[in-house]
């Protein structure tokens, strides 16, 4: 058995168990570092490979340790200010502040830290005589004359030694660190020792005996080119140990569920169109037939912008749906309001991607029309676990002769059912700008219960006779980011945005081929 372990070493650790053996059984890694000849991160990594084998054990002891910086150097050879500022005043006192400042045996520059100091230490009090700040010794300031505090000890200790343990010092010392670390008058750093000792299986390896045979580690283009590695010796391979996990450069799961939802579409006949991250409220809310008092338009919910703070409006369109507005089409009576254009050309941050398949729409009247857009939308939400300022939204449109409500139900069930979603249910709804609309529900089987993704309904008149349109538009929008969420196991959607690559680099998102059944 013993044998056996010789076989698998490499040279170093061969280096590291002789130097034990050396050493007598067990040693510090410096002197194993000297006895083996080997640089420290050799030796670590021979030791660490030696102690998963079983023969030796790894023992470690850490400390903290303080030096003095280069001010602190100083104070402890010339005083630290209090101190020097206590010399002064057993002369003169009492005497003013401005005197202090003045006087040659203080530099300048430290007399207010010294005047702070020694009032925070209670060595000195200050009065007010005939319109000047006077300063009288105290009896704290008296006793401190005739010893030294901990703090200058401790400086005077550093002095001498340049570095000291924590652990060796007395407990007034100690104390002292805390405050000469906080006037960064010496830093504090945490040492570690290490020391390596003999298994009795790695006593039995070296008494099987143990030779520093160089062995090959990889076969290259001269060994074969020259034939010698039929005598070379190859070190062995233990193939049990596991290797060093690598996380390769990937998409980001959000951005996984996206490109997946892109193919389904693709695939069901969609074309993808791009919206705007600026939109007008004429796009964004006038020709959805969303009237110009409606509580969305409120900056608790869509977010205006000062720069551009106008946009340009077809002014024909504009009329059109300036009409439909103030009276009505196709039998309906409008809003019965007095319709603004100067707010159709307002500016805002996009706030649902229905903005971009009305303006596709409004050049494209005539069927048939197979588009959807996947955009991020802005909203002035409150943040919680299912709700974002900022998130990605999924609109889709179809337009074409004689579609109902059943086709819409189809086309949403048949996408969601794709995403690993089989569990849909749709309950009636009521949007501005579709009649009749529902709203869709799936299951979220770890938090067991039902969560709204998407709204979906007819387009009314009032939004396609301004367009154009005489045929029946199907529209649906999806709230993208909370369906991210589902489909990642998450609970809360702030964690998609959370940037944890422990997270990211281990996340699998499974084929889409294991999702439908």
């Amino acid at each position: 058995m013993a044998r056996q372990g010789v076989k698998k070493l490499s040279v170093r650790e061969k280096k590291v168990l002789l130097a034990l053996q050396d050493l007598a059984r067990k040693a510090d890694v410096v002197e194993v570092e000297r006895r083996a000849g080997l640089d420290h991160s050799a030796v670590m990594r021979a030791a660490l490979n030696l102690k998963e084998m079983g023969l030796i054990r790894i023992s470690e002891r850490s400390w903290q340790e303080v030096s003095p910086t280069d001010e602190g150097r100083l104070y402890a050879s010339k005083g630290l200010p209090e101190r020097r500022l206590l010399t002064v005043l057993s002369k003169t006192a009492p005497v003013s502040v401005d005197e202090v400042r003045e006087h040659q045996g203080l530099q300048k520059e430290l007399a207010n830290l010294a005047l702070g100091w020694s009032r925070r230490k209670g060595w000195i009090e200050f009065a007010r005589e005939k319109g000047e700040t006077i300063i009288t010794l105290t009896k704290s300031g008296e006793e401190a004359l005739k010893r030294k505090a901990p703090e200058e000890q401790l400086l005077e200790k550093l002095a001498r030694a340049d570095s000291l343990s924590v652990d060796e010092l007395s407990p007034d010392l100690r104390g002292a660190v805390a405050v000469l670390k906080g006037r960064k008058l010496l830093v504090v750093r945490e040492k570690v020792r290490r020391s390596l000792e003999l298994t009795p299986d790695g006593e039995k390896v070296l008494e099987a005996g143990v030779e520093l045979e160089e062995g090959v580690s990889q076969l290259s283009h001269e060994l074969l080119v020259s034939g010698k590695w039929r005598e070379v010796k190859f070190r062995p391979y233990d193939v049990t140990v596991p290797g060093v996990r690598i996380y390769p450069g990937k998409v980001h799961p959000q951005q996984q569920v996206i490109d997946e939802l892109r193919e389904i579409l693709l695939e069901m006949g969609f074309k993808e169109i791009k919206g705007s991250l600026v939109e007008s409220e004429f796009w964004n809310f006038d020709a959805l037939f969303q009237p110009q008092d409606h509580p969305a338009r409120e900056i608790h919910d869509s977010l205006s912008l000062s720069k551009p703070a106008r946009a340009r409006v077809p002014q024909d369109l504009l009329d059109r749906v300036t009409r439909a507005h103030e009276r009505g089409v196709a039998g309906s009576s409008g809003w019965r309001y007095k319709f603004n254009p100067e707010i159709s050309r307002r500016t805002i941050m996009c706030s649902q991607t229905t903005a971009a398949t009305v303006r596709y729409l409004a050049k494209r009247p005539k069927p048939p029309v197979k588009v959807f857009c996947i955009e991020r939308v802005y909203r002035h939400e409150k943040i919680d676990y299912k709700h974002l300022a900022e998130f990605y939204q999924c609109e889709g449109i179809v337009m074409d002769r004689g579609l109902t409500l059943r086709d819409m139900l189809g086309y949403l069930k048949q996408i969601v059912v794709k995403l690993g979603l089989p569990k849909i249910r749709f309950r009636p709804g009521m949007f501005p700008f579709t009649e009749p609309s529902v709203e869709a529900d799936v299951y979220h089987e770890e938090m067991r219960e039902w969560i709204e993704i998407l709204g979906a309904g007819l387009f009314r008149p009032e939004v396609l006779r301004p367009l154009g349109i005489r045929h029946p538009v199907l529209a649906w929008g999806i709230g993208l980011t909370r369906l991210i969420a589902i489909r990642l196991g998450l609970k809360d959607i702030r964690d998609i945005f959370c940037n944890d690559l422990n997270w990211i680099s281990r996340f699998v998102y499974p084929p889409l081929s294991t999702k439908q059944g």
